[in-house]
C-alpha cells in the first residue's frame, strides 16, 4: 500500500473498524437483546367469530366452505352436514351462490362428515 493515498488508507482503516464493530454486535446480538415473549395458553385462531350452528354442525370444516357460504347456508335454512347431504344439490347451490358440481362436492364431503 504504499502507493496510495493518506485519505484512502484512512478510508480503509475506518471502514475496516466499523466492519468490525457490526461483526462485534452480530456476534453478540443474543446478549443484547431482550428474550422474546411466549405467551401461555392456547395459539391463536385464524378464523374469528363462532362459525358452529344451533345443531353444532360447523359447515366450514367442508373444503370450499367459508363463512360467507355457511352464512348463506344457514340463512336458506341448510345448517348442518345432514341438511346438506338431505338436500338437492339444486337447493344447496342457489342457497350458497355455487355451481351444482361444488354443491354435489359439499355433499359427498358433508354424508363423510355426519
Amino acid at each position: 500500500m504504499g502507493g496510495m493515498n493518506k485519505p484512502l488508507k484512512q478510508f480503509l482503516r475506518i471502514g475496516g473498524v466499523v466492519v468490525g464493530l457490526g461483526a462485534a454486535v452480530w456476534a453478540l446480538r443474543d446478549r443484547l437483546l431482550p428474550a422474546p415473549e411466549i405467551p401461555d395458553g392456547p395459539p391463536p385462531r385464524f378464523r374469528t367469530g363462532d362459525t358452529s350452528t344451533a345443531q353444532g354442525d360447523d359447515l366450514t370444516t367442508v373444503k370450499g366452505i367459508g363463512p360467507v357460504y355457511a352464512e348463506r347456508l344457514v340463512e336458506a335454512g341448510i345448517a348442518s352436514f345432514a341438511g346438506i347431504v338431505s338436500s338437492d344439490a339444486a337447493a344447496v347451490s342457489e342457497a350458497a351462490g355455487v355451481s351444482e358440481s361444488t354443491a354435489t362436492s359439499w355433499m359427498e364431503q358433508a354424508a363423510n362428515l355426519s
